[in-house]
């Protein structure tokens, strides 16, 4: 398939979008266990802001989407805080 549009789109990790933006974000949590949960998480020194949740929920101008179980979010406490406010 030959789209133009298919350039504007860019898959990356959040590490590789720490200071740029974009339009839209989306982000898969990519959750099927507890121990994933517990890779995912990159807490800073002093265990208040995940780093790496930081980067991702900063980076979208106009529309951020994110997928992932809610379940297993749930089991910690800055992912639970944040499904907790998208329910709001």
């Amino acid at each position: 398939m030959n789209d133009p549009a298919l350039n504007d789109i860019s898959v990356d990790t959040v590490e590789r979008y720490q200071g740029g933006a974009r339009d839209i974000i989306i982000i898969s949590l990519c959750l099927n266990t507890a121990y994933q949960m517990d890779k995912l998480v990159s807490m800073s020194d002093d265990g208040k802001v995940d780093r790496k949740l930081n980067v991702a929920l900063t980076r979208a101008r106009k529309h951020l989407v994110i997928l992932g179980n809610r379940e297993l979010m749930g089991l910690n406490g800055v992912y639970r805080g944040l499904v907790e406010f998208l329910e709001g």
